[in-house]
């Protein structure tokens, strides 16, 4: 006769993973996110500033856009476009013919994704000159073919989990470059759920050191997720971006954006 049944059972701790793993992750993530997150549209208000050290001059600029992301085959890759709809509260009268422009009238050329980019920078304020001022600029550095570039550390997680991952660019010829093709490397951190390797946050940091004239920059993106469309969009973004030509003098931009209103893309836009 069987008295009785002890069972038990036993739980082992969840192995925390390797920071080459969770990279790899975000390597996978950000792959597929083009994919992902190619079908949507979100509204964009973005105001920048900007300031000088040698008078009161002070300029302020502020558009509305949609910012969409796009694939741009010339590169193997995607995009984030920004499709400005007024300025300052006054509408862009040649809005439709440039977007036929920008999104078909391709001819496969590498420039092609240079072209998308200074597009998106159409109307910046300002003496500096930056044309990766879109919010998933940073994210697509991370994609699998661009593992060798960056040197990564883990400065460990934060109170919602996330790990901040700290990066450094160590190719030539780096990923931004200069109007006259010279390399500046990239810097920063990203915030990334190490489960899934979604990313959270980028800090992108640029600094540069030319004939003379000293350059930083930062941009700062936060993503949220919309559960109507299970992804990580992004939320807001932050930039500042100051140069020193002579000492005691500097020039400063300044921006900041905000996403919202996120909607289903229902045209196909491919650059070719």
């Amino acid at each position: 006769m069987l008295a009785g049944v002890a069972s038990t059972s036993l739980s082992y701790p969840q192995q925390t993973p390797s920071l080459k793993d969770v990279v790899r992750r975000v390597e996978h993530y950000v792959a597929s996110y083009g994919e992902q997150a190619s079908i949507f549209v979100c509204a964009e208000r973005y105001t920048q500033a900007t300031a000088r050290s040698a008078d009161e001059v002070r300029a302020t600029r502020t558009l509305t856009s949609d910012f969409a992301i796009v694939k741009a085959d010339a590169i193997h890759g995607w995009m984030g476009f920004r499709d400005v709809l007024d300025v300052d509260g006054r509408r862009v009268v040649d809005r439709e013919d440039r977007l036929l422009r920008v999104l078909m009238a391709s001819e496969g050329r590498y420039d092609e994704a240079r072209r998308l980019s200074d597009e998106s920078a159409r109307y910046n304020i300002g003496s500096i000159d930056r044309n990766f001022n879109v919010p998933t600029a940073a994210l697509f550095f991370f994609v699998p073919d661009n593992h060798d570039r960056f040197r990564f550390s883990a400065r460990g997680p934060a109170a919602d989990g996330a790990w901040a991952i700290a990066f450094r660019e160590r190719s030539k010829p780096t990923l931004i470059r200069t109007p006259e093709g010279r390399s500046i490397a990239s810097a920063g951190t990203l915030h990334v759920l190490p489960a899934t390797g979604a990313v959270v946050r980028t800090v992108l940091q640029v600094d540069s050191d030319a004939d003379g004239v000293k350059g930083t920059g930062r941009i700062d993106v936060r993503y949220a997720r919309v559960e109507a469309f299970d992804a990580w969009l992004p939320a807001s973004m932050d930039e500042t971006f100051e140069i020193s030509p002579r000492k005691g003098e500097w020039s400063r931009v300044t921006g900041h954006a905000e996403y919202s209103g996120c909607r289903r893309f229902t045209t196909s836009a491919r650059v070719k």
